[in-house]
């Protein structure tokens, strides 16, 4: 036998023992994986939102750079509805 064989043959056995375990213990074991989905979506909303965060500092801090004549301002849009048709006043 190499030793391959051999450390092939312990984690097939290792796996067999875990199985078995896992079986007898059946409800720890959905605990534990409920567990570990919920803390790995609360890490991956935790991440997004950083991220999120770290964005909108940077963009921020862009747009404090800028000259005051490159600022991009909005100007407000008044939709009026009236009977069939609508129409936009700016």
């Amino acid at each position: 036998m190499t030793f391959f064989e051999i450390v092939k043959i312990f984690f097939e056995f290792a796996a067999v023992v875990l199985l078995i375990v896992g079986f007898i213990n059946e409800k720890k074991v959905v605990a534990f994986e409920v567990k570990l989905a919920r803390a790995i979506r609360i890490h991956l909303r935790n991440y997004r939102a950083r991220k999120q965060r770290e964005a909108q500092r940077e963009y921020a801090a862009k747009v404090q750079k800028r000259a005051p004549e490159d600022v991009y301002e909005e100007t407000p849009v008044l939709t009026v509805v009236g009977g069939k048709s609508s129409h936009r006043v700016a």
